[in-house]
């Protein structure tokens, strides 16, 4: 199992299936803050993302053999989070996706965004700004929420989050252009 630490997750999946068992443990190390991530800002609640992640893995490990090698592994994780969260809000009629802070005061979305450089998402690093964030992301639809979710947390290309979402190419990227819009008409930042 040594070298299955030097491979990635598409290896550690075929690993896996060849009866290393071992492998699947370390895809799932590799990619629990991956999905944990996406399905928090997806759910909006510690608790139930904890639980949609956990269910995200026991449907990896159900669907292994169905997963194709010339995919993009982190592309079909995340597509089966994506669908593992929608299956979760459909049957919970209540959610409320503005809740991002934990009892402690902290803020996974501010803490998780992965992307640094000075672009439209150095916004949401900025601690002076986060409520006014938490308070626009409230206002997009699930679907334009989704993109941004994935591109800013994930660090998913555009091509990837179609992949996931199920759209083409350029719906996402309109998607995205409208979210951004009405973040910075919702929010009056200069983006």
């Amino acid at each position: 199992m040594q070298q299955a630490k030097n491979s990635n997750d598409a290896e550690l999946m075929a690993e896996y299936l060849s009866g290393d068992e071992e492998a699947l443990n370390m895809v799932i190390s590799n990619n629990l803050s991956l999905v944990y991530s996406a399905v928090y800002f997806m759910i909006g609640n510690q608790g139930d993302a904890e639980d949609v992640t956990q269910e995200t893995f026991l449907k990896l490990w159900k669907n292994a053999g169905k997963y194709k090698k010339e995919k993009s592994f982190r592309a079909w994780l995340l597509t089966i989070a994506r669908n593992t969260a929608r299956d979760f809000l459909r049957k919970r009629k209540n959610f409320v996706f503005s809740d991002f802070e934990k009892e402690d005061g902290s803020n996974l979305f501010v803490e998780n965004l992965s992307d640094q450089e000075p672009l439209p998402d150095e916004i949401f690093w900025r601690e002076e700004n986060k409520k006014i964030m938490e308070e626009a992301l409230t206002k997009l639809s699930f679907a334009e929420r989704e993109v941004v979710v994935l591109r800013y947390t994930s660090n998913m290309t555009f091509e990837e989050i179609g992949e996931i979402v199920g759209r083409p190419l350029d719906t996402v990227k309109s998607q995205h252009r409208r979210a951004l819009i009405q973040i910075k008409k919702s929010t009056k930042i200069s983006l």
